[in-house]
């Protein structure tokens, strides 16, 4: 359920990218440059995705490769909320799009944390993805035409979503991290081998 609702609230924190044709309309260009204008976040933040993914593989840190995604959407978000100025608007949007790799890292910490036979494992997984797909209905209602075009409420439910995302994996990290020297303490007491580590 915890992993379920992390993934929830990070999934709500991504709405903006549903609804990113429109925020890039909010700049005053016309249609054909407005969306022209949604392709260069987009090629940066999949290239930033590609990298974070791999070095969170790398590191085998799944914490901080989360974190600070959504601390930088959290940065455009904040920009986007302060000034109406085109440039710095357009901006945010590049802040934005990299959160989602937040996403992708979450949910392979998920994959990563079941270490039970393959049948529990699969009906936890599901039920995770379920709650976190329940976000893009909730999330839908975060973007009413009338809170434009600023959207400043928007972008509010969009950092506490964030926020408590990032407070939800600290403590999931500190549990990890408890089993883990559990563990440790176990195998030293019967001298066995080391053996399965949950990743941070």
């Amino acid at each position: 359920w915890w992993l379920g609702i992390t993934l929830h609230l990070i999934t709500c924190s991504l709405s903006f990218s549903n609804f990113f044709p429109t925020l890039s309309a909010t700049m005053g260009y016309n249609v054909t440059t407005s969306l022209l204008l949604c392709v260069p976040p987009w090629i940066l933040g999949t290239a930033t995705l590609f990298v974070v993914a791999r070095h969170s593989d790398v590191t085998g840190d799944r914490f901080w490769h989360i974190v600070c995604p959504l601390l930088v959407g959290i940065a455009g978000f904040v920009i986007a909320i302060s000034t109406m100025n085109t440039a710095l608007r357009y901006l945010s949007l590049f802040f934005m799009v990299q959160s989602t790799a937040a996403y992708v890292v979450c949910l392979t910490w998920v994959l990563n944390t079941f270490s039970q036979s393959q049948s529990k494992r699969a009906a936890a997984i599901a039920l995770i993805n379920t709650i976190s797909s329940s976000g893009l209905i909730s999330s839908s209602y975060f973007w009413p035409s009338s809170w434009g075009p600023s959207y400043v409420n928007s972008y509010l439910i969009c950092i506490l979503a964030s926020a408590v995302s990032i407070a939800m994996c600290w403590v999931f990290r500190g549990h990890l991290s408890r089993c883990n020297e559990a563990a440790e303490a176990e195998e030293k007491v019967l001298g066995l081998p080391e053996g399965f580590r949950y990743l941070l």
